[in-house]
């Protein structure tokens, strides 16, 4: 019997867990719809040559363009797998500093916009096209700060007096709610949304902050991208039918202490 190739749309698709995920869908023989803005790394992703990859240039936080890109990719495919993966990761700013203390009011909408308003946008577009369908998966990609506050105390003995700036915890909780809102709005057309939280993944981080992390994780190790990985694929199909609203740590217990 004939299957259809599932589509799965991965914004943040080119950046560090963005290409690990296409990687792995393409090796799940997904079609793969990768969306980004950042050159160098969409340079990056072409250079491994995926099979099933496309992908699209697009500033997801310009909600015109974000509606020009759902009808030329509507035109082709109906994305039966959404994973909002865009984010800025802020980095820790110097505690005695009152203008790194806190964002700007620039950097604060910059990144609210790329992980926030950018994951709306695409579930107003591609979301409102799965429940037309009734039937489809997304996922927002969080953090183990959408549960927790970053405990500073590691921050200031790795980074010598630098914390974890405000915004990171408060947008990965606000896309707790996103997540919550609408699984409660899409459930009655056979649409789940999920969370997945990962804990720290190992990414050139400082060695010092690695090691207090590890410290205090139960598994003792940071995570890696192929952690996440059946999770998402289980997210993906419809082994998981019944699980919508849900945010799933993949944190080694980090939270649980």
């Amino acid at each position: 019997m004939f299957m259809k190739q599932k589509v799965c749309l991965i914004t943040g698709g080119a950046g560090f867990l963005g290409r690990k995920f296409c990687e792995f869908f393409s090796k799940k023989n997904f079609k793969i719809l990768c969306i980004d803005n950042n050159k160098k790394n969409i340079k990056k992703i072409n250079e491994l040559n995926l099979k099933n990859l496309i992908v699209y240039n697009c500033d997801i936080t310009n909600h015109d363009k974000v509606e020009k890109l759902y009808k030329v990719i509507s035109k082709s495919f109906f994305v039966d797998v959404l994973i909002n993966n865009a984010a800025i990761d802020a980095i820790p700013f110097k505690k005695n500093d009152i203008n790194q203390k806190f964002p700007t009011s620039e950097m604060w909408d910059k990144e609210f916009d790329a992980s926030l308003k950018g994951s709306f946008f695409m579930i107003k577009f591609f979301g409102e096209a799965m429940i037309l369908k009734k039937k489809g998966s997304i996922i927002n990609i969080g953090s183990d700060l959408s549960i927790i506050a970053p405990n500073q105390k590691i921050y200031k003995s790795s980074y010598d007096s630098y914390i974890k700036p405000v915004t990171y915890a408060v947008i990965k909780h606000g896309m707790v709610g996103l997540t919550k809102y609408f699984s409660s709005l899409y459930g009655e057309k056979n649409v789940r949304v999920n969370m997945v939280s990962p804990g720290p993944v190992k990414n050139n981080q400082n060695n010092k902050l690695l090691s207090e992390i590890e410290n205090m994780t139960p598994m003792e190790r940071l995570g890696n991208p192929k952690d996440i990985f059946g999770l998402l694929f289980f997210l993906a199909n419809d082994d998981s039918s019944y699980i919508t609203g849900q945010n799933i740590l993949v944190d080694g217990g980090k939270t649980i202490i």
